[in-house]
């Protein structure tokens, strides 16, 4: 896994933390990615590519990671938010577009992520 973070302190209230993430395709995801991403701070805010399919959050098909991801949701405690758009549309068109892209917190309880319309 692939991250670039942005640690954020504002006056008055609390230091957050910001990361980007790209998951290459073929590569797993794996728990202690997360784990060590999400202890950078009390709060941080995972997003970008996890390369994560599930029908959970609109994909036509579910991958290994996307079963992945299910999993952690509860033994992280994430939550999934799915909005109406898809994050992917392939080249060829009798391909459906599907869900790449999503943002997940522990503290913030949020994991935004992109379905089929």
């Amino acid at each position: 896994m692939e991250a670039t973070g942005c640690r954020l302190t504002m006056t008055g209230h609390g230091t957050f933390v910001i990361v980007s993430v790209y998951l290459p395709s073929p590569k797993k995801l794996l728990r202690r990615d997360l784990r060590a991403l999400l202890a950078l701070r009390d709060v941080v805010i995972l997003f970008g590519d996890f390369n994560c399919k599930s029908p959970k959050w609109g994909c036509p098909i579910t991958n290994y990671n996307g079963d992945k991801l299910t999993q952690f949701e509860d033994k992280l405690e994430l939550k999934i938010i799915a909005p109406s758009m898809s994050t992917y549309y392939p080249d060829i068109a009798t391909n459906r577009p599907f869900t790449l892209d999503i943002a997940q917190s522990e503290e913030v309880a949020l994991i935004k992520c992109h379905q089929d319309t």
